[in-house]
């Protein structure tokens, strides 16, 4: 007596899956080659993430040089231009690239097409070669730190950087002006995908809040950026070609490259903390089993500290010899910045009310945030006023 055994035909893709169960953007292909030439927004995102790390324990080995320096009085490790030189290449590496880059080139190119439906970013041979460009001027900037350093301060303020300094202040300004780039294109990616690559009915406000505030963050990446880049190559105009720009023996005003550095670097700002807010905003929501309260208004809010954030840059100078006429609309504005900084800490509050709030490590973390935002927001408004700040600016 026999028996017949029934199989069922598998298609080919069936079949693929039983060989290989747990192919991913991480073994889908292997070697070197398959991760430098890749178009894969995730893989992308990996590459950002092994050269931020880079590049934040580099800038992290400058910041114990200068605290094992600072524990004496006198130059125990280091001599004070060796010291100049540790303190200016801890800030350009710290804020230039760790600081902006880490969360949206990082977890931005991750997630934004996850989040909204799309396949990968609208233009995934720009994302890869934003970082290259990346990486073409960090190793710039790298070696012009190693050959002979720069001295003037991460803010390459006038006339340090442009008339006293015989450092490297040229070749580092070419890393961070290639590095701009970068920032300009991986905005550029993230608006168009997030405005052509939505899903089928995925609205505006039915984005995801870190979708929000990756958008308020592109518009300072192409608004702002070349600003700053605009800047660092008329420094190197008037240290090679000697133009009247910033020093007044030529004609050049000091004062003019601060308005024009604070007016980039003040929305710098809010390129490393919109996106984090972003973050917090979803982690919330997702541990204590909640949308967010408000959801429109703190969607709103991101795009308004973006706004603000380009109109407040003279509160940075207000000890800058500008008129008290001009303190005034800065202190004002600035105050008016906290409007939406604000709404977003009590709508995320009243989120937490009466919420199933499980309390996991990343729920600690966005709770923490919130605190410290806090306390940060309130010294805000103390420093903001004209009266007080001109008393404890640059103590």
């Amino acid at each position: 007596m026999s028996t017949a055994v029934e199989t069922t035909p598998q298609l080919p893709n069936q079949d693929w899956r039983a060989r290989f169960p747990h192919v991913n953007y991480l073994n889908a292909n292997y070697g070197v080659k398959s991760w430098l030439f890749t178009l894969d927004h995730k893989r992308i995102a990996l590459l950002y993430l092994a050269s931020v790390s880079f590049f934040f324990f580099l800038g992290g080995a400058y910041a114990v040089a200068i605290r094992v320096e600072l524990m004496t009085p006198l130059g125990d490790l280091v001599q004070s231009q060796t010291y100049n030189k540790l303190f200016t290449h801890h800030g350009i590496l710290m804020v230039f690239f760790f600081l902006i880059p880490s969360i949206p080139a990082i977890l931005g190119n991750f997630l934004i097409p996850l989040m909204i439906g799309a396949k990968d970013l609208a233009f995934p041979r720009l994302n890869l070669l934003s970082w290259y460009i990346y990486m073409a001027g960090g190793i710039i900037t790298f070696w012009a730190l190693l050959s002979g350093g720069v001295d003037t301060g991460w803010t390459f303020y006038t006339p340090f950087s442009t008339a006293f300094s015989n450092t490297y202040v040229v070749a580092a300004g070419l890393g961070i002006f290639i590095n701009g780039f970068s920032s300009i294109l991986t905005g550029l990616n993230f608006i168009v995908t997030i405005h052509t690559m939505r899903a089928p009915g995925m609205t505006w406000f039915r984005l995801p809040l870190f979708i929000w505030a990756h958008y308020a963050t592109s518009l300072i990446f192409i608004l702002g950026t070349p600003v700053i880049a605009i800047t660092i190559l008329l420094v190197a105009l008037e240290r090679t070609a000697r133009i009247g720009i910033f020093d007044p023996a030529l004609g050049g005003d000091p004062v003019l490259f601060q308005h024009l550095f604070w007016f980039y670097s003040h929305p710098a700002v809010y390129i490393m903390l919109l996106p984090s807010m972003g973050v917090v905003s979803e982690l919330i929501a997702t541990f204590t089993r909640k949308p967010i309260f408000g959801y429109s208004f703190v969607a709103f809010a991101s795009i308004a500290i973006a706004v603000f954030g380009f109109l407040v840059w003279g509160h940075h100078m207000f000890t800058s010899s500008q008129s008290v006429y001009a303190g005034m609309i800065f202190s004002f504005i600035s105050y008016a910045v906290a409007i939406p900084s604000a709404v977003k800490v009590f709508n995320w509050t009243a989120t937490m009310y009466r919420g199933s709030i499980s309390y996991d490590t990343p729920m600690l973390y966005a709770m923490g945030f919130i605190g410290l935002f806090t306390i940060g927001g309130m010294t805000g408004l103390f420093l903001a006023a004209l009266g007080l700040d001109v008393h404890v600016h640059d103590t």
